[in-house]
């Protein structure tokens, strides 16, 4: 015969809503809700929500989740990031309590994930204590170091006669099928065992693009250190356009640690047109 005492002791959940149970409080609480009255092309129009603000997180009761960028007197219009098949007109929806912040870490180290952290490469979810925000301060003029440490691509010609430094920005520009991203892609792999952790974003690529650049950092050895954030050209315009941030705040959590961090941005021009 086993006690309730007992049973709760070999079960930390139930331990924990034993406790919950325990000191609850019944009270009044408030709390706003909106409802959805239409959707379409990846945007969500809400009526309710009186206190919401720009950049807002919203939680629809299907699942899907979106952040508000518009604010009339009448309507509430919101971008999806998630979209499940029953979202519907008449979806109820409320305010999350939380700004917009991906999971980071080290434990992503050869993942591939999209632009909140979820996998993509049929592995669990990695483990995770600390969330980065993908709105926050450029760090101040005074607090940055002086551009002053090569960061080699392994292409000679670019190392000797157009060196790029570590804290630069570098754009590469040319037409489709000029190479940009095999350059790219070569540079991630020249870190190998230079202590570079490499953030390899993809935005609004085909899925068999995604594929081959995946596979290519894996022959190579280049996913030991490197994370693949993907938003590809079939998933909502929501994601593609946060993609470069939520690859941004993983590289700035690695640079906050001491680390030295490579991030590639491919491309912005699609981004552009999100």
């Amino acid at each position: 015969m086993i006690s309730d005492t007992d049973l709760y002791a070999n079960s930390k959940q139930l331990q924990k809503q034993h406790d919950w149970l325990n000191h609850y409080q019944p009270g009044l609480r408030i709390t706003e809700q909106g409802i959805v009255v239409s959707i379409g092309d990846g945007i969500s129009w809400i009526k309710g929500l009186p206190s919401a603000a720009i950049e807002d997180i919203l939680i629809f009761a299907d699942g899907s989740r979106a952040m508000v960028f518009d604010l009339n007197r009448e309507l509430i219009g919101a971008i999806l990031f998630y979209e499940t098949k029953a979202l519907t007109s008449g979806t109820l929806v409320h305010l999350a309590k939380h700004v917009l912040s991906v999971p980071v870490g080290d434990t992503f180290l050869g993942r591939v994930i999209d632009p909140l952290g979820e996998p993509l490469d049929g592995q669990r979810k990695p483990s995770h204590v600390v969330r980065g925000n993908l709105e926050q301060a450029s760090p101040p003029i005074i607090a940055r170091e002086f551009v002053r440490e090569p960061l080699y691509t392994g292409i000679k010609i670019i190392d000797s006669l157009i060196p790029i430094g570590k804290g630069q920005r570098q754009l590469l520009i040319g037409d489709v099928g000029t190479g940009r991203s095999s350059l790219a892609i070569d540079t991630v792999i020249n870190q190998k065992d230079k202590n570079v952790f490499c953030i390899y974003v993809l935005i609004g690529q085909k899925r068999s693009t995604v594929v081959n650049t995946i596979e290519l950092l894996r022959q190579y050895g280049a996913m030991d250190y490197t994370v693949c954030v993907v938003a590809e050209a079939t998933a909502l315009p929501g994601l593609r356009y946060i993609a470069p941030f939520a690859g941004c705040a993983l590289a700035e959590y690695w640079m906050q640690q001491g680390h030295d961090t490579l991030i590639v941005y491919d491309d912005l021009s699609t981004h552009a047109k999100t």
